[in-house]
């Protein structure tokens, strides 16, 4: 709940996978061409083996990403060609520059018309090298045998190099889902979730708490003196006033709690299976957490932060929204009371009849 952890980067593991895919299917024509006595294409693929060996050391995470990429591309359509030129349409070499394509076009480049000018190239050279071997004989005339062997083998290569493709768009689209929730359920500048996430979460609590008779705990946090830091030091200070509550809140916090930033200088932390003393209890600590050591912001002076806390139980027959309007409500009387201090809300039925809750204006 606390953290997410960013995703892997899957167009390198696709350039490593196709790597090694195509320095064993390379290894297998260097036996063939061998025994079939063609020396300049076993000599051809001995070339291939070492190169996608270099790509498949350029794509490690500290290496060299793009470059292992066009090695890879440049490698497979040189051989493509040279292939079919040499043994003929009927072997399948074309069939290796079709995979290729969609490689130049999922690559994790940032130039936009790099990439689509390479898959716009190869499929000229594709068209190119058909119209070239309807035309022409091939150089090396290959026997019924081998030149069965070769296009079944090249189908199999174009399959498993597909397979290896749709496993990687898979991750891709995935790891673009995740980037977009994530997006979509975080607050930008720290990290915390935002207030949407923090009530999709907090009705799941609230659904399953009939059943299993248990309590919910809501923490509303408001750092005291914020405005006062935001025009005396700057907003970049109060920015990282704000990040650095949110790290010590996460170090006192359990990985089952949501913290939420509610909105301003005000987080709203949710604790599931939280009674009212242990909700007490963790409060105090943050409170502490905050207090304790001096802030850091930037260049600035080191810092005092305080920060006031209203605690409030959700009870087992009202909203979610309500239980936060009791510990706001908490909040504001420990504002009135000096600040730096956690206030417990009273429960519904504690509450005086015709008191109606004062506006809050000063922090």
């Amino acid at each position: 709940m606390h953290t997410i952890e960013p995703p892997p980067d899957n167009f390198r593991l696709l350039i490593r996978h196709a790597s090694a895919l195509c320095v064993l299917v390379h290894s297998l024509y260097i036996a063939l061409f061998a025994w079939a006595s063609v020396d300049a294409l076993a000599a051809l693929n001995l070339l291939s083996v070492a190169t996608h060996a270099l790509a498949f050391w350029l794509a490690r995470p500290e290496g060299h990403l793009r470059s292992a990429t066009l090695l890879l591309i440049g490698e497979i359509t040189v051989h493509a060609v040279a292939a079919t030129v040499f043994v003929g349409w009927g072997s399948g070499f074309h069939y290796l520059m079709l995979p290729v394509i969609p490689v130049a076009i999922l690559s994790s480049s940032d130039h936009k018309t790099l990439k689509y000018t390479i898959a716009v190239c190869l499929s000229f050279i594709y068209l190119g090298l058909d119209g070239w071997s309807s035309q022409n004989e091939p150089i090396h005339a290959l026997g019924n045998t081998l030149e069965s062997l070769l296009r079944y083998q090249n189908i199999v290569t174009l399959l498993l190099a597909f397979i290896i493709l749709s496993r990687g768009y898979y991750n891709v689209v995935t790891q673009a889902q995740a980037v977009l929730t994530r997006q979509a359920s975080t607050d930008p500048l720290t990290g915390a979730i935002n207030r949407r996430r923090l009530m999709e979460i907090g009705r799941a609590e609230l659904a399953r708490q009939p059943r299993q008779a248990q309590t919910i705990a809501l923490l509303l946090c408001d750092i005291d003196h914020f405005k006062r830091i935001n025009d005396t030091l700057g907003h970049k200070a109060g920015d990282q006033v704000l990040q650095d509550f949110y790290r010590r809140a996460l170090g006192v916090t359990r990985a089952s709690d949501s913290i939420c930033r509610w909105g301003g200088e005000e987080f709203l932390i949710l604790l599931p299976d939280t009674d009212a003393p242990g909700a007490d209890h963790l409060a105090e600590r943050l409170r502490q957490a905050i207090s304790a050591d001096l802030f850091k912001p930037g260049h600035t002076q080191p810092l005092q932060v305080t920060v006031t806390i209203g605690v409030a139980t959700v009870q087992a027959y009202e909203g979610l929204l309500d239980a936060v309007h009791r510990a706001d409500e908490a909040l504001y009387r420990g504002k009135q009371q000096g600040r730096n201090q956690v206030v417990s809300s009273l429960p519904p039925a504690a509450r005086p009849a015709a008191a109606e809750p004062p506006l809050r204006w000063q922090k």
